[in-house]
């Protein structure tokens, strides 16, 4: 009978991850995630952050997994930009919009995704992805605050 263990060869540690977030966000429990923060917008509706760690199969990658995400978020009247790949903190991160309404106005959530260096495992994909969004008839300001956030990740430990 197999021994599983983590961490271990097959379930290696998710790697450090810093974030920076304005005055006045609220640190949430991270449940399944690394990180999670909650801030308010312009317009009083939420700005919302989460970055998890994401271990797949040898040769999933970043721009494999936005594209799952995309998937996932798919709903009538959605919009799926483009894939695109922005340099943050020395590491390329492939992103993504995804826009649709609801009926408190529209949404928009962005993905990042980024491989991690050091799997301990050659069958193993190492990644990490971050996800935030934005709503509300503030939205345009809050998306530059989220994107100012987003600017700030560091993975590997902080800055």
């Amino acid at each position: 009978m197999a021994v599983l263990t983590f961490p271990g060869p097959g379930f290696p540690l998710p790697p450090p991850v810093a974030v920076e977030v304005p005055d006045g966000w609220d640190c949430l429990p991270p449940e399944s995630d690394l990180l999670r923060a909650r801030g308010r917008g312009a317009g009083g509706d939420p700005v919302e952050l989460r970055v998890r760690s994401h271990t797949g199969p040898a040769g999933h990658t970043a721009t494999d997994l936005v594209d799952a995400l995309a998937d996932g978020a798919s709903r009538l009247g959605t919009e799926v930009e483009a894939s695109f790949v922005v340099e943050i903190g020395g590491r390329d991160w492939v992103a993504r919009n995804v826009t649709w309404d609801e009926n408190t106005g529209p949404v928009v959530e962005v993905h990042l995704a980024a491989a991690v260096e050091g799997s301990p495992d050659d069958h193993l994909s190492r990644l990490v992805v971050a996800t935030g969004r934005v709503r509300g008839a503030s939205l345009d300001a809050d998306y530059d605050v989220l994107q100012s956030v987003l600017e700030t990740l560091v993975v590997g430990g902080p800055r």
